[in-house]
């Protein structure tokens, strides 16, 4: 297919911009500014950017852990974002939720949970609402090829299934479930596409280190559910490069696998497409990835400005 430049552009930028947002996580972790721990996204932002490039106003998305980054292209404020994770007030849960509890309501990112699969019904949810309020809306659930085994996942598949609701289940498949190989886990190749059958959905696999290819599996996909078709399943193949968290050295896996797949990143490649294609110079990559990487610069001095929690904050938002 063909794009315009602008397009191809407004793409490139939000990859960069989860890219830089899941660099910049590892590296206030690693001077000591995170509380808890991370889990990096790093080399897996196609999968995302891809499928949030179909999105529009009124749309609802359940993101997940890895890449938290995913947040930023939805419109989550950077500042409230980074104040989150660093165990500020400033953030959407008064620094308290952390990386695993980020939230945008008014941008339609209904929150996640900790545990992972078990918040994929309150996304099926949402869809509900959606077809009750009688728009072209869709629901994205992104969750990875550990989650697509747990039981609260088909649940959620199933009861979008039988009541036709406009939810895009997303698979971002990136080969390991903690230290578990998705070979090893799970009975099928793509234990996301392959299982969509069981629901009557239909399904697409990608190749997540091409963004421009993942939006367009994305759009079929979409396309139909808007026009009313129901729910789909996108899987997005994909490689986590670094540990299931910072400090996890994954030495259970082959560290050659690892290098080979560095090599085909998502960012390096779609920089390669604007240059080949005449989109962009060189030199004005630098110059984007400059602006953005000073974007985040100035939200995380921000979000350092916000104070810490105090211990009379704990009893805030609850009952008795």
């Amino acid at each position: 297919m063909q794009y315009t430049a602008d397009f191809l552009k407004k793409v490139y930028r939000d990859l960069l911009s989860i890219r830089f947002f899941e660099e910049k996580q590892v590296e206030l972790y690693a001077a000591g500014r995170i509380p808890g721990h991370i889990h990096s996204g790093i080399g897996e932002e196609a999968g995302v950017t891809g499928v949030l490039t179909t999105r529009k106003e009124g749309d609802f998305f359940k993101i997940s852990h890895r890449p938290v980054g995913a947040g930023v292209i939805i419109g989550a404020p950077l500042e409230t974002m980074f104040a989150e994770i660093m165990g500020r007030v400033g953030g959407n849960a008064l620094g308290m939720g952390g990386v695993l509890h980020m939230t945008c309501r008014e941008k339609g990112m209904i929150g996640f949970s900790g545990t992972l699969g078990c918040d994929a019904a309150a996304a099926v949810g949402a869809g509900l609402t959606i077809q009750m309020n009688e728009t072209d809306n869709v629901s994205y659930v992104f969750y990875g090829d550990g989650t697509s085994n747990r039981g609260p996942l088909h649940e959620a598949m199933n009861l979008a299934a039988i009541w036709k609701l406009p939810v895009l289940f997303v698979c971002n498949n990136n080969q390991f479930a903690i230290s578990t190989p998705s070979s090893y886990s799970s009975a099928v190749p793509n234990p996301g596409a392959d299982r969509a059958a069981a629901y009557g959905m239909p399904s697409k696999t990608v190749d997540a280190t091409d963004v421009v290819a993942v939006y367009e599996a994305a759009k079929e996909l979409v396309d139909g559910i808007r026009a009313g078709n129901g729910p789909a399943v996108l899987e997005c193949k994909m490689y986590r490069v670094r540990g299931h968290f910072e400090g996890d050295q994954a030495k259970y896996r082959d560290a050659a696998v690892t290098e080979e797949w560095k090599k085909k990143d998502c960012v390096l490649k779609m920089e390669k497409k604007l240059v080949d294609e005449g989109v962009m110079t060189a030199e004005e990559i630098e110059a984007l990835r400059a602006e953005v990487l000073a974007e985040m610069e100035a939200a995380i001095d921000a979000a350092d400005k916000s104070p810490e929690p105090t211990p009379e904050d704990l009893y805030r938002n609850l009952y008795v």
